[in-house]
């Protein structure tokens, strides 16, 4: 099982808690539940093997003595696990949260629950420390082959990673100290993991000393995880893939980032690449296939492993409308920095830019040539440049009523409508377009002309004689329309057609 721990917590020291860690944690955290799962299915088919060695008479002596030492090492990782979980269920609880209900929402990024409940001297983090390092002694107590077999493993990796500073912290504090509650939470189940997969583990070599499992596999499920779902450019991704209770004699396909994937020793394949590209949101696919013993045939599973590249700064920077600066448009930006926003300094360059602080990490960017521009983030002495382009607003569509143009419209539709309207069509910016002018003109029944020039978005007076003569089967065209926008460009858009009914 690979340390995820280690990476996801110096993510979260480098990084801003912004929704996107919440969202990796997240993710970690359902696949590493998921996973306990799996391996819990294994461990109890194990043991129902030993169960049913025990009372085959041709096994039962020595079957029944590895069944009690499995029971012990059943027993001890139970009541660890459920100490663990208990922890989980008071952090979800503080925060709000339902454990019995995970669609209650609950304070995902609180930073003090965790660094209350599990810090300091009577925290109960250096209480947990010392269970998980007593875990390990009492199951290498159970038999001394035991002991021997598992002399070089650690159970539960207890590793304490040092600070950004290069110094160790107390324990408790390396892991729990202003951490956001999703991420407390999520460092409780990867300990929970290697409960798991310590439990199985022994149980297994149990088992080895009676003989092989009888096993027919009834289901399969891929197992996929990685050892981080942020990174910084140039760091490694680690991603792990296998198949839930697989056979040896059945040993599944797999390939990773179109890769195949030899399995290891423990059923797993593991591929370890350098991540580059942008800031942002990333995939790697994840390819299985394996024979179905029930059905007898070959089968595939295909998965995709997310991850997040990160800004060497730590800061990040969000534009909560769109990703383009608009010309003439206040575009809101949204900075976020893990220094806090005090050491943050922002700046703009290029697109003609100017920026304006409104609030903490909120500002306005205004932008005044097409082409491209930077957000600059300075953090702590690091700077991370974040490339946005710069565009003219679009130009809008007019309308009357809401219909399109060349559209069948009762004449009184028209005439109630009041005038012409523009709007910017399929774009998610609220953008006010004022018509200032526009022309319309209908033939009549004896083939005439009429024509009306009117100012502003309204009919006048002119418009409104020509709109009350419209019988069915007229056509009316307003064009020469003009509109105003934020901008204050005044633009000349397409004209309308309409047929009367």
């Amino acid at each position: 099982m690979i340390n995820i721990m280690y990476l996801v917590l110096t993510a979260l020291l480098a990084l801003n808690v912004s929704s996107e860690i919440l969202n990796a944690f997240k993710t970690v955290n359902r696949s590493l539940e998921s996973s306990n799962g799996q391996v819990n299915l294994s461990t109890e088919t194990i043991m129902k093997s030993l169960e049913e060695k025990a009372a085959d008479p041709s096994t039962a002596e020595r079957a029944t003595i590895w069944l009690n030492k499995a029971k012990q090492v059943t027993g001890t990782s139970k009541s660890l696990f459920a100490r663990i979980e208990s922890l989980k269920r008071r952090i979800l609880e503080l925060a709000g949260g339902n454990p019995n209900d995970p669609t209650v929402s609950f304070k995902e990024d609180n930073l003090d629950i965790v660094t209350k409940l599990m810090t300091g001297k009577d925290g109960e983090g250096r209480k947990l420390l010392a269970e998980m390092t007593k875990y390990q002694a009492d199951i290498m107590a159970v038999d001394s082959s035991i002991a021997n077999e598992f002399k070089n493993t650690p159970f539960i990796d207890v590793t304490n990673p040092p600070g950004r500073d290069g110094k160790t912290k107390e324990w408790d504090l390396s892991y729990f100290h202003m951490v956001p509650t999703v991420a407390g939470i999520t460092i409780l189940s990867k300990f929970q993991n290697d409960i798991k997969t310590a439990e199985n583990k022994v149980v297994t070599y149990c088992h080895t000393k009676v003989g092989e499992v009888k096993i027919i596999f009834d289901s399969y499920a891929p197992i996929v995880g990685q050892s981080t779902g942020y990174l910084f450019p140039g760091q490694e991704l680690e991603v792990t893939a296998g198949i839930g209770a697989y056979s040896k004699q059945s040993a599944p396909q797999i390939s990773i980032n179109g890769s195949s994937v030899p399995i290891g020793a423990e059923g797993f394949a593991s591929s370890k690449f350098t991540v580059n590209g942008g800031v942002g949101e990333h995939t790697v696919p994840v390819r299985i296939s394996y024979f179905d013993q029930l059905k007898n045939r070959q089968e595939v599973k295909e998965v995709s492993v997310k991850y997040t590249i990160g800004s060497p700064s730590g800061a990040t920077v969000g534009l909560p409308e769109m990703n383009v600066l608009y010309i003439g448009w206040n575009n809101v930006i949204k900075v976020a920095s893990n220094a806090g926003d005090e050491k943050t300094n922002v700046t703009i360059s290029g697109g003609g830019g100017n920026l304006q602080k409104t609030g903490a990490g909120s500002y306005i960017a205004t932008v005044t040539t097409p082409g491209d521009c930077n957000i600059n983030v300075t953090v702590e002495g690091k700077t991370s440049s974040f490339k946005y382009r710069v565009r003219n607003i679009p130009d809008p569509v007019a309308t009357v009523a809401n219909y399109a143009s060349n559209d069948n419209v009762p004449a009184a539709v028209i005439r109630n409508s009041g005038g012409v309207s523009a709007w910017v069509k399929d774009f998610p910016l609220d953008i006010k377009y004022a018509v200032t002018s526009y022309s319309i003109t209908m033939d009549d029944e004896n083939g005439d002309i009429r024509e009306a020039a009117c100012q502003g978005n309204t009919w006048c007076p002119a418009a409104l004689s020509i709109i009350r003569g419209a019988a069915p089967g007229r056509m009316i065209t307003i064009d020469n329309i003009r509109a105003v926008g934020p901008d204050g460009k005044s633009r000349k858009i397409p004209g309308l057609v309409y047929y009367i009914k």
